[in-house]
């Protein structure tokens, strides 16, 4: 017998694949939905709001801060995804079908991913470092992503990168 041979592509096909097959459980199909929601864009409008309830400075800065790293973080997201114009997976797997429609056509890379992970970025580099375990959301943002049918693993990645790598330079620069 022979084996077909391990490339990027067969994995990020065998695990879209194994996640939606998942999303077919109730449980699963609703944690994922909750989890992609909660990266859609509602929580960086408020945290600023929330934060200066508690220290003004600090949310002026993190507000200045995120307003430069999401318009830096956007203009990125746009340019690759509609230079790359990679298929999201029900085009590119027969017999596929997202649990939800996406809001845009291309799937390269993944914006609420890229989104959570500059979120959780600026939050522990202009508050506190222990923001840091909100790695954790953001990572399970983009597994949500996979699972529903809207994004290969590799486009979360590059999502994962694109944010986590903004939000440091930002903060860098701005800190």
């Amino acid at each position: 017998m022979r084996s077909l041979p391990i490339t990027l592509k067969t994995v990020d096909v065998s695990l879209v694949l194994r996640m939606a097959e998942r999303a077919t459980r109730p449980a699963s199909r609703r944690n994922y939905l909750l989890l992609s929601r909660s990266a859609d864009g509602w929580l960086y409008l408020f945290s600023p709001l929330l934060i200066a309830l508690v220290d003004t400075d600090a949310a002026l800065r993190f507000f200045y801060a995120c307003a430069a790293a999401y318009a830096i973080e956007r203009s990125l997201y746009w340019t690759i995804k509609n230079t790359t114009r990679r298929n999201r997976p029900p085009e590119a797997i027969p017999g596929l079908r997202s649990i939800i429609i996406a809001n845009d056509r291309f799937s390269l890379p993944s914006g609420h991913t890229s989104g959570a992970f500059l979120f959780v970025t600026v939050l522990s580099q202009c508050l506190n470092p222990l923001w840091a375990l909100g790695y954790f959301w953001a990572a399970g943002v983009g597994m949500s992503r996979v699972g529903l049918g809207v994004h290969f693993p590799t486009d979360v990645c590059a999502g994962a990168l694109l944010g986590t790598c903004v939000g440091f330079a930002v903060s860098g620069f701005l800190m």
